[in-house]
């Protein structure tokens, strides 16, 4: 038989030994944000947060066995996770399009109804800006900077991996707390990550956390600043975050207008939320009713796509609701920023939709005029 003392030293050894195996290694420190500078004309502001910043050269806290137990189960959830949307990615497009026939049957009786309610949300005094807030309201800011803004956020949401539906919502808090409140250019920035935090929050399943919003604006602003800019946004609003926007109108057009083989309705789809995110960029069409102006991209990119054959008939005129003479101005001025005639130097979306999975759209020729006798309303 052992002795005691000796079995007891054993045991201690082991249990040392168990306890350094479960322990996970040191978390990676956070690399330094590399610098960004989001709007180059605005100055950034004087101070940092650095008092709630971790000392450097602190040693990280070797985690328990539990812990490690809590870290192995949530890295094999979030690997099911990933198959399971592997799986579904790879089920066959003709499944995945019956699946959305079928939804979108399902909900044909109430189309009229959901179609009215929703323009009826789009003219509320709350969601409408005034459109000369800029002369109007603000003093230190210009349409320019606005437009930068709306460039830099673009390039957030694409880094951040967020939905386009959380740009457009994000835009839609930005202009009408501009149309209420006296905003100087030291803090547009900060409405800007702010209003993008709140989107998130009601559009996205999986929120990036509150430093990386702080984060991303170099330090620029602490997080208790976008915490207090995000309470000031909610009280604007009252708490009604869900509005209608542009994407909301053009994704409902597309479906119930648009017919033809795959190819040519994606090709269109893609060639539409290129140029309504190009609005997006223009403080002049704030003044357009967000269904008028997915009408006019629609319009628009048909007309890009086949310059020959006019972009409107009765079945889109019916559907939308517009007629060409009620779209003139928007499809005029969307066709500017197209162009370029308008902030060619804000090239974020131009480059986002030249890439492949966008079918590089943003790289297709367009007229430099649009013939008249199209924006001519069309004949009975």
């Amino acid at each position: 038989m052992e002795p005691r003392g000796r079995r007891r030293k054993q045991q201690g050894a082991a249990e040392e030994k168990e306890n350094t195996a479960s322990a996970a290694p040191p978390a990676p420190k956070r690399p330094r944000c590399t610098e960004r500078r989001a709007l180059a004309e605005l100055p950034a502001a004087s101070t940092a947060n650095n008092a709630s910043a971790a000392p450097t050269g602190a040693p990280s806290k070797p985690m328990t066995r539990a812990a490690a137990r809590e870290a192995a189960a949530a890295a094999v959830e979030e690997e099911a996770r990933r198959r399971e949307g592997s799986a579904i990615a790879a089920r066959p497009a003709a499944s995945r399009q019956t699946d959305a026939g079928a939804a979108q049957a399902s909900v044909g009786p109430y189309v009229a109804d959901i179609d009215g309610y929703l323009r009826s949300l789009e003219v509320e005094q709350l969601r409408r800006p005034r459109d000369d807030y800029m002369v109007a309201m603000q003093k230190d800011i210009s349409a320019t900077m606005r437009g930068i803004l709306v460039d830099w956020l673009v390039d957030v949401v694409d880094e951040f991996n967020l939905l386009a539906d959380t740009l457009y919502l994000a835009v839609s808090y930005i202009d009408p707390f501009l149309a209420a409140s006296v905003v100087t250019r030291d803090k547009l920035q900060l409405l800007g990550v702010a209003s993008l935090f709140v989107a998130a929050k009601y559009e996205e399943i999986h929120v990036p956390k509150l430093d990386k919003f702080s984060d991303i604006t170099d330090g620029t602003y602490t997080n208790q600043q976008v915490v207090k800019m995000e309470a000031d946004i909610l009280k604007y609003l009252n708490f009604q975050m869900g509005s209608p926007t542009v994407r909301t109108f053009l994704l409902r057009f597309l479906i119930s207008c648009c017919g033809g083989n795959c190819a040519s309705a994606k090709r269109l789809e893609l060639m539409c939320c290129y140029l309504a995110e190009l609005s997006l960029l223009d403080y002049d069409c704030i003044r357009f009713l967000p269904s008028v102006i997915a009408a006019a991209c629609l319009f628009l990119a048909r007309f890009t796509i086949s310059p020959k054959i006019c972009p409107w008939n009765f079945t889109l005129q019916e559907k939308t609701g517009y007629k060409v003479s009620d779209l003139r101005s928007c499809i005029l001025r969307i066709h500017d920023l197209q162009l370029g005639r308008q902030y060619s130097n804000l090239k974020a979306i131009k480059s986002k939709y030249s890439e492949r999975k966008f079918g590089c759209v943003s790289m297709m020729a367009s007229s430099e005029e649009i013939p008249a006798s199209l924006l001519k309303d069309l004949d009975k």
